[in-house]
């Protein structure tokens, strides 16, 4: 990725970070509500960013490492990764709002990625670079699918270490965790919508 399309990213996602949706929900509106579902889809031109995603495509079709770049823009390969991702969106979502809703209400979260950017090791080595992503929530009726309320473009950010001693930090730091870089992130984006929602410092 070059230099300048990286920046561009960059500035998105700072964009993105600035954007506040007003909740409108009072607090008996949310007492009421029961969480029922987290379901996460993709807009149609999503930028996703992901190497243990491709790798992991790789490896269904008998491939090694050095063999992601080749697949990783096909078609399938983005379905793939994107099937994966969505799975991890969902139980890292569903994770951090378990037992936050638990009125009589049914609804569900309906998550939109837009972005979900985690840079190679190599590229945060020559050039840095945040991981981040945004994603639109949308708190619908489950039995009607009416939509409730909406915070489009929400975003989750974290830094990374740039150049090659950050990098080697920032690489110690997702060794000696429990969570690895995009399963953080997902927590993150998890916890920024909670706190949004029930108004959580």
């Amino acid at each position: 990725m070059g230099l300048a399309r990286f920046a561009a990213l960059a500035i998105a996602f700072a964009l993105a970070g600035c954007v506040t949706a007003e909740n409108s929900l009072s607090p008996n509106d949310i007492a009421n509500m029961k969480l029922t579902g987290v379901a996460v889809s993709f807009a149609p031109n999503a930028f996703v960013q992901w190497e243990d995603g491709g790798r992991a495509y790789a490896a269904s079709k008998g491939g090694t490492d050095s063999q992601i770049l080749g697949v990783a823009q096909t078609p399938e390969s983005k379905a793939y990764v994107q099937n994966l991702l969505a799975s991890r969106v969902k139980a890292g979502v569903e994770r951090v709002m378990a037992g936050q809703l638990n009125g009589p209400r049914p609804v569900r979260l309906e998550i939109v990625v837009k972005r979900f950017d985690l840079p190679p090791p190599l590229q945060s080595i020559i050039i840095g670079g945040g991981r981040g992503m945004t994603a639109d929530a949308n708190l619908v009726d489950a039995r009607t699918g009416a939509l409730i309320l909406a915070n489009v473009q929400m975003s989750a950010v974290m830094p990374s270490g740039g150049g090659l001693l950050g990098s080697a930090v920032q690489a110690a730091i997702d060794n000696g965790s429990e969570q690895g870089p995009a399963d953080k992130l997902i927590t993150l984006y998890g916890e920024n919508y909670r706190n949004w929602l029930l108004r959580q410092s």
